[in-house]
């Protein structure tokens, strides 16, 4: 957050405002999918059970003893190594995990001259059952990017993966598999698109499994596939996508090396067509990496081309290197994104404060959102995201609806579909009550700042918790949020809030006469009501700083 926060506070706004085109490679995927060490594993296996002993110019064997050239083994390790052995029990296995994944792509090509040319990724991999399987859920990394094309602040994605993840992930917290739309066949272009397009530009192993004759020849990861992809005319759609989103848009790349040469040629045809200059804004490439490996410093100097000089390459590579992996990274985007949000509508429900008292109340919000990231366990990121969704869906669905969400719904609900560029460009967004919302959870971000209170996730099992729980030194409260009257009485309607209820209930507008409010406490009161009542709307109009407007919401809310 820090980073996102520093020296690519860039790079943020730029993911708000959907700037940004997301690289993800199989590094996203490494705590759900097999490593390439196991995959290439596997499918030595596969070749060392189907030897036949009595066969010297048997195929497997010279499959396996052409896949052994490959590797770091010297010629007397590669002469002694006990074929008739399992793979596991085999003196140089350690050396063959370390290097083949190196050359994984060539690997795949060393097919048995019988059988046909995939057959090592189809049958001796299962790149079905491996990577199709339906027993994987989603990591937090593919949760987080769910999050951001729910959002609409990732609509244009690039995938090598062959998995399946992040589409689950949309499903599951999105409740809708046709939000995302997966591209493979030059055809798929022509599907209009709904929320996000995902080009899987090496194929999908669910759409191979589900429809084999359409989508197995799709599948890319040999080395010869990734040498032609580019020549093949069947792939120049699919091309000419991903070079124009290249073009067009800034690269955000997440646990890809970068080392296939057809993405080389992506790269270096879209700045053949419009580079990118240096310096840009936001930065036009950014890897989440510790560091950049050497495909990835190729691609810099490929296409800042005479930039990537003496005088600008460290900087080049500083602008480019945020160190940060990809869970922690996309799980800060999801946070951040949203205070980005907030902070973007805060002037329409604050016309009548200076711009510096508006800085205040954003302030506000990123303690609030600090204090969010705070509650996260350390290396525990894919647990917080499944806790922290479903809490802003609840949030929202009462805040707009003013009811908990429908058994069976999407466990999220967005604060808006829009990027935040689109956010105040809508007329809809003026009076959407999400102004008030963002006024009010600035003015919380501030009560924590100096001490007034502490904050907390209200329990979603309770019908009466809020949005949140309020803790000052003497007294706490449940926060209900409302986006205009309807909602507001519907929160009556449904229960969740009544007049003798201990809790507060804010709304974005004003007090409907229908809903009197409490009587505003005296000064000095301990003695509180039961349902406090306090405007946004109202308490903005007679406030002249930020200060004010504080003083005046804790009067109001008698916390």
């Amino acid at each position: 957050m820090d980073l996102l926060d520093g020296p690519f506070a860039e790079t943020l706004e730029g993911v708000a405002s959907d700037r940004y085109g997301i690289w993800l490679g199989s590094g996203i995927s490494f705590g759900r999918m097999p490593k390439l060490a196991d995959v290439i594993e596997s499918a030595l296996d596969h070749l060392q059970t189907r030897i036949d002993r009595a066969n010297p110019a048997c195929p497997y064997r010279e499959s396996l003893t052409a896949i052994l050239d490959l590797s770091s083994l010297s010629e007397d390790e590669k002469a002694t190594t006990p074929f008739d052995q399992p793979v596991a029990s085999w003196p140089q296995r350690d050396k063959l995990r370390d290097s083949l994944p190196l050359n994984y792509a060539r690997v795949l090509d060393v097919a048995p001259n019988t059988e046909d040319a995939d057959y090592l990724l189809w049958d001796a991999v299962d790149v079905r059952g491996q990577f199709a399987d339906p027993t994987r859920i989603p990591d937090a990394e593919h949760v987080a990017i769910a999050a951001l094309i729910l959002e609409g602040t990732a609509s244009e994605l690039a995938s090598a993966n062959w998995d399946g993840l992040i589409e689950k992930a949309v499903e599951e917290f999105g409740g809708g598999a046709d939000l995302l739309q997966v591209v493979v066949l030059p055809e798929d272009v022509r599907t209009p698109r709904i929320r996000a397009r995902v080009y899987k530009f090496h194929g999908c192993a669910l759409l191979a499994a589900a429809d084999e004759a359409r989508y197995r020849p799709r599948l890319v990861g040999r080395q010869s596939q990734i040498n032609s992809w580019a020549a093949k005319s069947e792939n120049a759609v699919i091309a000419g996508k991903l070079i124009d989103m290249v073009t067009t848009k800034p690269t955000l790349m997440l646990g890809l090396s970068a080392q296939d040469s057809n993405i080389q040629g992506i790269f270096a045809a879209a700045e053949q067509r419009m580079a990118w200059p240096y310096p840009s804004h936001p930065p036009a490439y950014v890897f989440s990496e510790d560091r950049l490996g050497f495909d990835q410093r190729g691609l810099l100097q490929n296409v800042y081309v005479d930039a990537f000089s003496a005088a600008n390459r460290q900087a080049i590579v500083e602008s480019a290197l945020l160190r940060a992996y990809a869970k922690p990274l996309l799980t800060s985007l999801w946070l951040a994104v949203l205070c980005s949000k907030l902070s973007a509508v805060v002037d329409l429900a604050t016309v009548d404060l200076p711009a510096i008292e508006r800085d205040t109340l954003r302030a506000g919000l990123r303690s609030f959102r600090n204090l969010v990231a705070e509650a996260a366990p350390p290396d525990e990121h894919e647990a917080f995201l499944r806790a922290a969704l479903p809490w802003v869906g609840r949030t929202i669905s009462l805040f707009q609806d003013g009811r908990l969400p429908a058994a069976g719904s999407a466990p999220y609900r967005p604060l808006s579909v829009h990027p935040t560029h689109q956010m105040l460009a809508d007329p809809a967004t003026a009076s959407s009550g999400v102004g008030g919302l963002a006024v009010a959870s600035g003015l919380v971000g501030m009560g924590i700042d100096q001490g007034a209170w502490s904050a907390a996730a209200s329990p979603a099992t309770n019908p009466k918790s809020g949005a949140l729980c309020l803790t000052s030194p003497t007294s706490r409260s449940e926060i209900f949020f409302a986006a205009n009257a309807q909602s507001a009485l519907r929160l009556f309607e449904n229960g969740h809030v009544s007049p003798m209820d201990d809790a507060v209930l804010v709304h974005s507008e004003e007090i409907v006469p229908a809903m009197p409010r409490a009587p505003r406490p005296a000064s000095g009161r301990t003695a509180r009501p039961g349902l406090r009542q306090v405007s946004i709307s109202s308490i903005t109009k007679s406030a002249a700083t930020s200060a004010d407007l504080l003083q005046r919401f804790r009067e109001e809310i008698v916390l």
